[in-house]
């Protein structure tokens, strides 16, 4: 068992341990008190094996009554069953403010989910949040005391389940318990019709309704008409997800008539979804009138470039734009050449994904025009695109200020275009993240002279880089003093380029990982860095997989230095999660 409790709350031990007194503490019999100096962390209690019988679960909830700093109970394995997690939910009367149960029982992966909900809904409190996984076993509460009218944000979150049939009694309980549900969440859920009815009842009474989500289920047809109905009633929505979802077209066309009257939408995910033809069409439609939408996700959505143009023509309404994600929509040219005669127009777009389209040089060359008119671009994401040189190059002329993210992997780029773009990148304050990967860069990998002071990530995989290119670009990396990861699997780097390595490691303090996968590197080169390793550097893993250095050798250089690996699979050790 565990409690982390603040500092200032030893004097609520003695509450905790007299709740506990003469309980089997299970199998481990450990008893541990953690606290935290924090004033923002945690106040949990975890209990683990703890096996309640039916007396104790009154002497908890009595004790967690009186525990004034707690926010979260956790009880995993302590033998409560359905019925006493009722009864403790019964007589569970919190302080004023927010506590949050959660039960880890095999169990509650085996309970229908309609019976969960019969528990929450017997509730002292005003539920907040519900929370049911199957696969992890897991039901998780969340109380508000004492119970509000009002409350500021309410969520219901359904996982990996089976709504079922059922039931009157149990949508009246939910409608009196979450009057004021701001956000309804479902997430791998089978959606058939009697499941669809009883949710078309929930969200007919939910008049604040902000945010649904409905992601990677399966919805029956007739089920999607009442879900439609039910979301057409919803007025308010500002945020509506229903990406990644089993539906075919006519059931895409189908749920996108919720759309319609939607507004105060700020942010709509759609990927995954067919959107060809009419149902796009009906789309554009209803973007026409969403002047304060901020995010848009169309990512795998069969768009084309025909769609892209008028996707395009509805955006122009879209003044609020922030984050635009069109990947993988075999959007073309000519798609991108429309799209970017509406960027300038979207004067708050910081997010913008046209990755994995059928995007050339002609099409690149518009966008690289006029993306350093979007003035607060921070993501740029154009890879798997056969974008060329011209493309960076013409990046390069003008590049947006407040870049922190580019990502051009896999965009047909040469020495010529990558060093335009080095240079252009040279010094900029804001960079965190450059992706180059898979581009013919031999002899034109990009370094820098004045440094990225914010850099944290660089990804130049498979790049053609050989130890001559790579002796300017490591002498870079000391000028990113923020730089944590450093990718540079599949090249053609030797002991030569080891050694560079090797030299400036001590000096990178916040790094933290090297990916040197595939390489040309052998044993002399891997002693190299594990002296480099072992004098100060806090790294915490180099990748040295597929290089040419004996199985023995790589065995004997890992004992020495545990933090070389060899393994194909990555080995790096997980930071231990804190409490």
């Amino acid at each position: 068992m565990e409690v982390v409790m603040p500092s200032s709350s030893d004097g609520m031990v003695l509450v905790v341990m007299t709740v506990l007194l003469g309980q089997n503490l299970g199998s481990k019999q450990s008893f541990w008190i953690h606290f935290s100096r924090q004033e923002e962390a945690r106040k949990t209690l975890r209990l683990s094996e703890c096996s309640f019988e039916p007396e104790h679960v009154p002497r908890l909830a009595t004790g967690l009554s009186q525990a004034l700093w707690l926010t979260e109970l956790t009880l995993t394995q302590c033998f409560v069953g359905l019925e006493q997690l009722t009864i403790l939910l019964g007589l569970l009367k919190c302080p004023e403010g927010l506590l949050t149960l959660r039960v880890e029982e095999p169990w509650v992966g085996k309970a229908r989910v309609l019976t969960l909900l019969e528990v929450c809904a017997q509730a002292s409190g005003n539920v907040t949040e519900i929370s049911i996984s199957e696969t992890q076993q897991q039901l998780c509460i969340q109380l508000e005391f004492p119970h509000q009218e009002n409350p500021e944000a309410v969520a219901l979150r359904l996982a990996h389940c089976d709504l079922g049939t059922h039931h009157s009694l149990l949508a009246r309980q939910l409608m009196e318990t979450c009057a004021r549900l701001r956000q309804l969440s479902l997430s791998q859920v089978n959606l058939c019709e009697a499941s669809a009815l009883l949710l078309q009842s929930l969200l007919l009474s939910l008049s604040e309704l902000k945010n649904f989500r409905l992601t990677s289920s399966c919805v029956s047809s007739n089920g999607l008409a009442h879900l439609t109905s039910g979301l057409s009633h919803c007025h308010h929505l500002e945020e509506l997800d229903l990406s990644n979802n089993q539906l075919g077209e006519e059931g895409t066309k189908v749920l996108t008539r919720a759309l319609e009257g939607k507004c105060w939408l700020k942010r709509l995910d759609l990927s995954h979804l067919p959107l060809g033809g009419s149902t796009l069409a009906a789309l554009t439609q209803g973007l026409s009138h969403m002047t304060l939408l901020q995010s848009l996700r169309l990512s795998r959505s069969d768009i084309g470039d025909v769609g892209c143009c008028h996707l395009s023509k509805a955006l122009r309404a879209a003044t609020s734009l922030e984050e635009l994600g069109l990947s993988h929509n075999q959007i073309g040219d000519t798609g991108a050449q429309n799209l970017a005669a509406v960027l300038p127009g979207l004067p708050e777009l910081r997010k913008i994904d046209l990755s994995a389209n059928g995007i050339g040089p002609a099409g690149g060359a518009r966008l690289a025009e006029c993306l350093p008119l979007c003035r607060h671009l921070e993501e740029l994401m154009l890879g798997c695109n056969a974008l060329g040189d011209p493309t960076a190059l013409g990046l390069a002329r003008g590049l947006p200020r407040h870049l922190r993210v580019l990502h051009l992997p896999s965009s047909h780029l040469g020495p010529e275009g990558a060093l335009s773009l080095g240079q252009a990148l040279d010094g900029c304050p804001h960079m965190e993240e450059i992706s180059l990967a898979e581009n013919s860069l031999a002899g034109g990998v990009p370094h820098f002279r004045l440094g990225l002071p914010l850099l944290r990530q660089i990804d130049l995989v498979s790049c053609e880089i050989d130890n001559q290119t790579a002796k300017p670009l490591t002498a870079s990396f000391v000028l990113c003093p923020a730089l944590e990861e450093i990718m540079l699997s599949w090249n053609l780097l030797g002991d030569e380029a080891a050694a560079e390595l090797a030299r400036v490691l001590p000096r990178m303090g916040r790094l933290k990982r090297v990916d040197l996968e595939k390489n040309r590197i052998t044993a002399d080169g891997a002693w190299l860095l594990a002296e480099g390793l072992a004098q100060g550097s806090g790294i915490q893993v180099i990748r040295l997989w597929n290089n040419p250095i004996p199985p023995d050798m790589a065995q004997r250089l890992q004992s020495q230095e545990p933090r070389l690996d060899f393994a194909f699979f990555d080995n790096q050790p997980q930071v231990p999660q804190g409490t």
